[in-house]
């Protein structure tokens, strides 16, 4: 942990709970980034997608994955057209 200059003036015994604040407010500091979530979101996805596979059910898995895999593509051509019709 970063030392700041006035760690030395913490009574000990408030140290563990200054700490124990420091580590959340930096938690949920990271948990508020757009991207984080966004990553979150789609690991917890993928994952209970890909929850048929234990249980003997590979086609239901490709069909829950469709939407991550077409979803890009088909956003990136819908972006493009519409650029190409605004630039010509």
């Amino acid at each position: 942990m970063h030392r700041h200059p006035w760690w030395p003036y913490v009574p000990p015994e408030g140290r563990n709970r200054l700490r124990r604040q420091v580590r959340r407010q930096r938690l949920w500091a990271w948990l508020r980034q757009r991207r984080v979530r966004i990553g979150l979101a789609l690991g917890v996805y993928v994952a209970l997608c890909l929850l048929p596979l234990l249980l003997g059910e590979p086609t239901l898995v490709l069909v829950a994955l469709l939407p991550v895999l077409l979803v890009p593509p088909v956003g990136y051509l819908a972006y493009r057209l519409t650029w190409l019709e605004f630039h010509r």
